[in-house]
Formats: structure tokens, sequence, C-alpha cells
């Protein structure tokens, strides 16, 4: 029998609760803003959040961090990350060092939509200092998740972020984070995430989740999908494609 699994939608980044040995482990936050109904999901489950023994990062960014902060000030939890997200968690603000852009013009033009509507989206979020106890990866790692009771394994998959980490479990479920996602796909994304540091990059991670025995992806964005839909948008962008972000 597989790991159980459930998803938290309760604002814009889908989070997903993994059952452990003990407690439970969350793959990822939302918004700063998102806690309220982060705690209230949970009660809905029955869940307490101090059961929440474990929380693992895909990466740095305001709506996958954003009421980390806010966890801990409630649990002892641990923090699971790559290392690179360490000094980015520390300056509380999405990575603007690394390049990049919006995957294409009607991203851009969306995204420009999106800060007029709500002014107070300035990719921040209060400030993560990682502990000495907390797990920081240095590229894939088979041993992290089980020694924690979770059948799967953690890859290195940069592209949408330097730091960008996502889950495989043994039977093909997958947790992408932001390296791959199904919303918005009548914007044309072909399944990339809307914003991306290295497109090359992107894709060699996408074709290690397809050898790493990826089947069914559980975006933070966008609904479930089959890992053959990476298989057939393999290509669809280069970094020509990208729309000047900052």
């Amino acid at each position: 029998m597989g790991t159980r699994f459930t998803r938290l939608d309760s604002g814009t980044t889908n989070c997903y609760l993994l059952e452990a040995d003990e407690g439970y482990l969350l793959i990822d936050t939302g918004y700063e803003e998102d806690y309220d109904g982060f705690r209230e999901e949970l009660r809905e489950r029955d869940v307490a959040v101090s059961e929440v023994e474990h929380l693992l990062l895909t990466h740095h960014h305001d709506d996958h961090a954003g009421f980390v902060a806010d966890l801990l000030a409630d649990t002892d939890l641990e923090i699971i990350a790559h290392e690179a997200a360490e000094e980015l968690l520390r300056t509380g603000e999405n990575d603007r060092q690394h390049g990049g852009g919006y995957l294409n013009r009607r991203i851009y033009y969306l995204a420009k939509l999106r800060k007029l509507l709500n002014p107070g989206w300035d990719l921040t979020f209060p400030p993560v200092e990682l502990r000495p106890d907390d797990v920081r990866v240095a590229g894939d790692d088979d041993e992290v998740l089980r020694e924690r009771g979770i059948e799967g394994q953690v890859l290195y998959t940069p592209g949408h972020t330097i730091d960008s980490i996502s889950v495989v479990l043994d039977d093909g479920t997958t947790f992408p984070g932001d390296a791959a996602m199904s919303w918005p796909l009548w914007a044309g994304i072909r399944y990339c995430p809307v914003f991306v540091t290295d497109v090359d990059e992107l894709y060699r991670s996408w074709e290690r989740l397809l050898d790493a025995g990826a089947r069914t992806l559980y975006p933070a964005h966008g609904d479930p999908f089959d890992a053959e839909r990476l298989r057939e948008n393999l290509g669809a962008y280069d970094d020509d494609s990208l729309v000047e972000f900052f």
C-alpha cells in the first residue's frame, strides 16, 4: 500500500498532506494570508496542527513559503528544503538574482493585471531562518522521506527556481511543486511554470521526473495530470520565448 495523502486547497496553492510514521508531512504552504484557511482545512479533517511533524518546501517563493513563519510559531515541525533555499528563505523575497522571465506574453499581461488588482502583491514573505536540525538536501535524496515513513524520494528539479525539488513516490505519484503545472493551460503554458529561470534546465528536470517513474503529477497550481503530458510538451519553449520579468 502506498503513502496516503490529501490535497489542501484553501488558497491559490495546492498543499499536500502525506501520512508519515509520526504525524504528517506537509508539502508547501501558501501565501501568508492563507494560514487561517489552512488551519480550518486541518480542523475539517480532524488533524491538529501539532500533528504536522515535517514540512517539505519545493522552493522558496511567496506562495509556497508564505505562512511557514506562522507554522513555526504554532509547531515544532522540521523543515526539509534544498540547500540553495536557505539564503533565499532568509531574505523573505522571491529570488531576483538568477534571471528568467514570464513564460510568454499572455502570462506577462496576466501578471500585470494581477498587480493592478492587488497592489500589495510584492513577491515577499515573512523571512524563514532554517535551524540546525532542519534538513538541507544537496541534490537527489532517496533516504530523507523513507526515514520518515514515506515511500518515495526527493529529486532536485531546477528550472523554475534554483532551489526547486520534487517528491516522487514509489507508485509514481509525484508532487512537482512548480516544476510543472496545469494552470492556466488556456494561457498556453504547455504544463510549464508561469515563471522560468532556465527553460533547458526545466526540461531536463522533466526528463529526470519521467526517468524516476513519475506517473501522475499533483502540481501546486492546477489539477492532477498524467506524466505523459510532460513528454509530449518537452521543448515547446526556449529561453528566447521568455518575457522580461524585472
